[in-house]
């Protein structure tokens, strides 16, 4: 690990301590461990943060992580790592020992816990409005991760990876074979994989069933150094016929038009709009079922939100990202969508999935 490593989450925590320290509390317990992992760079699946309001801060996680701990947080000044048992009976106690006040929790925290700590207040959205805007080193880890399951798509496709005959399930799972080969930490989500009448359904998954002729759409993602991708695909076994040709020009100018839109100031229902206008021109508006787009991060869905019934106040801001992903999906008959992940620019937006988004025919 660099020391711009160590400085960059250095800074989140301060940042993190400046919004606790405007609120009515004097620490948070960060339960979420995407959210310990961003203001840490601890990537353990135990641990609790403690952000106190005196810049004096607590990860405690067990024994398993002794030493990992150490080596991804570079053990700095500010936080003190305690190794052991029940955890948050510790956290808890460090916690109200800042002055006066009691300690908050994130939204997150099960019942349960919440209960054992005699219900202390739930303090929302605090890390992830820091989130929300990547700094340069996110940035650039998700442009790696985006950039590692790109080359594979494009390699996949090149070598026959979908064709008529094989199932899904042996479609999907050469795919996913290739994207850990090529370095993935892991799969983002669960690949969707969907050809015939299994496209009509948004996230079908994948079946046992034999890819047919017509439109086959693929939504895959990876993990890589804690970032995610996310993308989507669709390409047609066999010449298209007029329906699946006239539904794939609807949706891939829907996705150019929320495309062109993506700038700083920008209304996020705005993009949505963009999208949503192209396919009910041409009278399928009903069979675009989902919202527009979503952030991708540490979590491969995470704020903010690209949809209709979001609050025009709601604004991209440069470093922020957003998936522009319409689709059409008709009961019965066949589905598409097409799905980029952007980063906000200081004037547009650029994308983190290079391969072409133009009808792919194999």
């Amino acid at each position: 690990m660099s020391q711009i490593f160590f400085d960059a989450h250095r800074t989140r925590r301060n940042q993190a301590t400046a919004l606790i320290q405007q609120s009515a509390h004097t620490a948070l317990l960060v339960s979420d461990l995407k959210n310990v992992r961003y203001l840490t760079g601890f990537s353990g699946s135990n641990a609790l943060l403690v952000i106190r309001e005196d810049g004096q801060h607590l990860l405690l996680t067990d024994g398993r992580y002794d030493t990992q701990v150490r080596i991804e947080t570079g053990a700095p000044e500010d936080v003190t790592i305690e190794i052991g048992g029940k955890l948050f009976d510790r956290a808890a106690e460090f916690a109200t020992q800042a002055a006066g006040e009691t300690f908050a929790v994130e939204p997150g925290l099960a019942y349960g816990q919440a209960q054992a700590l005699g219900k202390p207040p739930v303090l929302d959205s605090v890390i992830e409005k820091l989130r929300l805007v990547k700094d340069e080193l996110e940035i650039e880890a998700l442009a790696e991760a985006g950039e590692l399951a790109d080359s594979v798509w494009r390699s996949f496709i090149e070598d026959g990876g979908i064709r008529e005959g094989i199932t899904e399930i042996q479609a999907a799972a050469e795919l996913e074979f290739q994207l850990r080969t090529a370095g993935a930490d892991g799969l983002s989500f669960d690949t969707i994989l969907a050809s015939g009448v299994n496209a009509t359904k948004p996230h079908a998954g994948v079946s046992r069933d034999r890819i047919v002729p017509g439109l086959v759409t693929v939504d895959f993602g990876v993990y890589l150094n804690g970032y995610a991708s996310d993308q989507t695909r669709t390409v047609c076994v066999g010449e298209p016929d007029e329906l699946a040709r006239e539904l794939y020009d609807v949706v891939y100018r829907a996705q150019k038009a929320g495309e062109a839109i993506l700038a700083p100031g920008v209304a996020l229902c705005n993009v949505d709009a963009a999208c949503r206008d192209v396919i009910a021109e041409t009278g399928y508006g009903e069979f675009f079922v989902h919202s527009t787009g979503h952030g991708v991060g540490l979590d491969v869905h995470e704020a903010p939100r690209a949809a209709k019934g979001v609050d025009p106040e709601e604004k991209l801001v440069e470093g922020m990202t957003v998936t522009v992903e319409p689709g059409i999906y008709i009961p019965g008959k066949t589905g598409l969508r097409i799905e980029n992940t952007y980063v906000i620019t200081a004037d547009g937006a650029r994308s983190l999935n290079a391969s072409p988004t133009e009808l792919i025919v194999v």
